[in-house]
């Protein structure tokens, strides 16, 4: 009852027409709403069907790209067990797919060389060992797999991707491309005519 009540006391005549302004300028209002704590990871369709076209991954590759969906962290699109947040290894991802350890760190190299996954290395420790001794944390590249809001990619997520641009550089070419501005919190993803207008200097980014 508090509620409806406190409904006549808003002026919805005023907040249609203040709708009617936020779309013209392309912002939008909306009713707050019970916030829905299900998990969620979106594909990037048109970015996996230029994957698919290129043939540039196998069917196995496919299987373990899209099998690692339900363990990516919202916003840093880490790879975790979501029981307690951490990162997962080689060994965990393959107990949690049902498969062998080594065929699977074969097709996790296999994705990480094809820029479907990112990992972030110690350069002091690889200098140091020559390998990497620790935990690699594992990304999934948010050009194909995002969970979080496309257009607030967490800022070292997409400097990662646009340093280290694997299919770029292999040639498959994708509709939609990340791109953090320069001084921005954010990245964005970009059609490609934008991105490459940014990446050209042809556009302030």
């Amino acid at each position: 009852m508090k509620q409806s009540s406190e409904l006549h006391n808003v002026n919805l005549s005023s907040v249609s027409q203040e709708e009617k302004k936020a779309n013209d300028q392309g912002y939008g209002l909306y009713k707050l709403r019970d916030k829905n704590k299900a998990r969620f990871c979106q594909a990037i369709q048109e970015n996996l069907s230029a994957i698919i076209k290129a043939r540039h991954l196998t069917n196995s590759e496919i299987g373990v790209l899209l099998s690692l969906m339900p363990l990516v962290q919202l916003h840093s699109n880490a790879i975790i067990d979501h029981n307690n947040n951490h990162f997962l290894s080689i060994s965990e991802i393959a107990r949690y797919l049902g498969r062998e350890r080594s065929a699977t760190s074969k097709i996790i190299t296999q994705l990480l060389n094809k820029g479907m996954l990112f990992e972030f290395a110690d350069v002091q420790e690889i200098k140091q060992y020559r390998r990497n001794v620790t935990q690699r944390p594992l990304f999934m590249n948010p050009e194909l797999i995002y969970a979080g809001d496309r257009n607030r990619i967490n800022a070292t997520l997409a400097r990662l991707v646009m340093e280290f641009d694997k299919l770029e550089r292999q040639k498959v070419y994708l509709e939609w491309k990340l791109w953090l501005k320069n001084g921005h919190e954010f990245g964005k993803l970009y059609r490609r005519r934008t991105y490459l207008d940014y990446k050209n200097g042809n556009k302030k980014g």
